[in-house]
C-alpha cells in the first residue's frame, strides 16, 4: 500500500508540471507523499518511498529530458536514457535530501506537518544549489494557477511555499489518523488564497521593447516595429567567437560579425566570447549603431551539457560560468539578462533586481528542447514565476521556440508560436493580446507583407479586459518582421 502511495504521488506531482488544469494535483501528490512517510514501518523504508516518489515525479515532469539529453550527446547507443534518468534521480533525490536525513533520526516521530514543510523547503533549495537551477520546485507547477500568483506577489516565494505545504501534509495526516480538525489548515489556506486581491500592474519598462522570435538563423527581421527603441534577441544570434573579455568594455566595440547586417536599435543580444582559459556564451548590449557596450556571461550553466558534471561531459566544449552581475544598461533601461535555463534560477534573477534591475529579459535558444510542447510551457511558466515573485514585467526572446511578453502581475500579453519569426510588441493600450493571432507562420502564404510589416494569421484581436471579448485591432500589426519572403 505504501509503494503505490508513493508511486502516486510521483504521478500526481509530475502531472502537474505537463497539463494546466492539473497543477492542483501536485497538492494531492504531496498529502500522499505524507501519508506514505507516516505509515512507513521504519525510517529507512520511508526514505526510499521518499526516493520513489521524487525520482516519479522528475520522470514524468522531464519525460523531454531524454531527447534533450540526446541533443548534447548524440551517437552513443543508450546515452540518452541513461543520462536522462541519471539526471531524474540525481535531482529528485538531492529535492528531498533534508527530508531524508531527519527520517533516519528519532526526530521521524514527530508529526510530520510540524517538520516535512521545512525540510521540503530546504531540499529544493539544496537541489537548485547541486545542479545550479532547478525546473520542478513545487511553485514552478503553479504558473497558471491566479490564486497562486496574485499570494506570490503578497508574500513571496518561501512563506507562501511553506504555508501551501504545510496545508497539504495536515491533509495527508488528517487522512490517516481520521482527525477532521487537521483540515483546518487546508480551508485556512483555500480561503487565503480565495481572497488575496490583485496587485496592479507595473509595466512601464515594456513600452518601446521589441521581442525577436525566430524559427531559424536562416531569416531574421531587418527593421524593428515602429517606436521599437530595445529589441531583445535569443541566445547565441551574433555569429562567431568575440574575442573579447565579459563585463562593461572601456569604449563601444562594433563586431566584424554585425557588419552586414547592423541591429536597427539598440539590442541586447546573445553572442559568445572567448579569450585565454574562458569560452562562455553572454548577453551583450548594444547600441543603435550595433557596437557592443557590456556583456554579461551565462552563470548557470546545464550539467553535463554545458559544463562537466559527475565526471561527465555533453559534446560541445565546457563552456566557462560567468562572473560578472546579471544587469545591463542600455536604451534608458536596466535589463536582468538570463540566458536560457537562468530562467529556472530564482537567485540569479533576485541578484539583477537587487543591482537595480527593473525588467527581466531572458535570452533562449530552444533548440535543445526538441519541439516538446511540455518542455516550452515549462519554460514559459518560469519566466511567468520570476515575473510575478519580483514585480516586474518580463521577456523572453526564442530561437525555435516560443516568445512572450509577460506582466508583472503574470498575464501573458503577447505570445508567438513556435516555427515563427519575427518582432513580438505590446502596448497598454493593447490590451491581453489572445494567443497566437498575430505569429508569422513559416509558410510564404500565412501572412500578407505590406511594405516591411506583416499582418499574419489575419486581423489580430484583443481581449477587452473591461468585457471579456475579442475585438480586431485596426490600423497596425502587433507582431511585425521585415519583408523576408519564405522562412526556413
Amino acid at each position: 500500500m505504501n509503494l503505490l502511495l508513493a508511486l502516486l504521488a510521483g504521478l500526481l506531482q509530475g502531472a502537474a508540471f505537463l497539463f494546466p488544469t492539473a497543477q492542483p494535483l501536485v497538492w494531492l501528490g504531496v498529502a500522499c507523499v505524507a501519508v506514505a512517510v507516516h505509515r512507513s514501518p521504519s525510517g529507512l523504508r520511508a526514505v526510499a518511498l521518499l526516493a520513489l516518489a521524487a525520482v516519479v515525479r522528475q520522470a514524468v515532469a522531464l519525460h523531454w529530458w531524454v531527447d534533450t539529453a540526446h541533443h548534447f550527446a548524440p551517437g552513443v547507443a543508450g546515452a540518452d536514457f541513461t543520462l536522462a534518468a541519471l539526471g531524474w534521480v540525481v535531482s529528485g533525490t538531492a529535492a528531498q535530501l533534508p527530508s531524508m536525513v531527519l527520517l533516519l533520526t528519532p526526530a521521524r516521530r514527530w508529526p510530520p506537518r510540524l517538520w516535512l514543510p521545512f525540510t521540503w523547503a530546504l531540499g529544493e533549495a539544496v537541489a537548485e544549489a547541486l545542479c545550479g537551477f532547478s525546473m520542478t520546485q513545487v511553485l514552478h507547477s503553479q504558473w497558471a494557477q491566479p490564486s497562486m500568483l496574485r499570494a506570490l506577489a503578497h508574500v513571496g516565494w518561501w512563506p507562501l511555499l511553506l504555508l501551501c505545504l504545510h496545508a497539504a501534509i495536515s491533509v495527508g495526516e488528517a487522512a490517516v489518523r481520521r482527525t477532521p480538525r487537521l483540515l483546518a489548515p487546508a480551508g485556512l489556506v483555500l480561503g487565503a488564497l480565495a481572497l488575496v486581491p490583485p496587485l496592479p500592474p507595473v509595466d512601464d519598462a515594456l513600452s518601446g521593447v521589441g521581442v525577436v522570435h525566430l524559427a531559424s538563423l536562416a531569416h531574421v527581421p531587418g527593421t524593428a516595429p515602429e517606436g521599437t527603441s530595445l529589441l531583445v534577441w535569443p541566445e547565441s544570434t551574433v555569429r562567431g567567437n568575440q574575442r573579447l573579455p565579459e563585463g562593461p568594455l572601456p569604449q563601444p566595440t562594433p563586431l566584424a560579425a554585425l557588419a552586414d547586417t547592423p541591429l536597427p536599435v539598440a539590442s541586447l543580444a546573445g553572442l559568445t566570447l572567448r579569450t585565454e582559459g574562458q569560452y562562455l556564451t553572454a548577453a551583450g548590449a548594444f547600441d543603435a549603431q550595433g557596437r557592443l557596450l557590456a556583456s554579461r556571461g551565462k552563470a548557470v550553466l546545464v550539467p553535463v551539457g554545458e559544463r562537466v558534471f559527475l565526471g561527465l561531459r555533453g559534446r560541445g566544449e565546457p563552456l566557462t560560468p560567468g562572473k560578472a552581475p546579471p544587469l545591463l544598461s542600455v536604451a534608458g533601461r536596466r535589463l536582468i539578462p538570463l540566458i536560457c535555463y537562468e530562467a529556472f534560477s530564482r537567485p540569479t534573477s533576485l541578484e539583477g533586481q537587487a543591482g537595480g534591475g527593473d525588467l527581466i529579459a531572458v535570452l533562449a535558444s530552444d533548440l535543445p528542447l526538441v519541439g516538446n510542447r511540455f518542455a516550452w510551457e515549462q519554460a514559459v511558466g518560469a519566466v511567468i514565476l520570476r515575473a510575478v515573485e519580483q514585480r516586474v514585467p518580463a521577456v523572453r526572446a526564442s530561437l525555435a521556440g516560443p516568445a512572450v511578453i509577460v506582466s508583472s502581475d503574470g498575464r501573458v500579453l503577447a505570445r508567438s508560436e513556435p516555427g515563427t519569426s519575427g518582432v513580438l510588441t505590446w502596448h497598454p493600450r493593447d490590451g491581453l493580446l489572445e494567443l497566437g493571432t498575430a505569429a508569422c507562420q513559416t509558410a510564404p502564404s500565412a501572412g500578407k507583407v505590406l511594405g516591411h510589416r506583416a499582418w499574419c494569421g489575419g486581423a489580430p484581436r484583443v481581449r477587452d479586459p473591461s468585457r471579456g471579448e475579442l475585438k480586431p485591432i485596426e490600423g497596425r500589426a502587433l507582431t511585425e518582421t521585415a519583408a523576408l519572403g519564405p522562412l526556413e
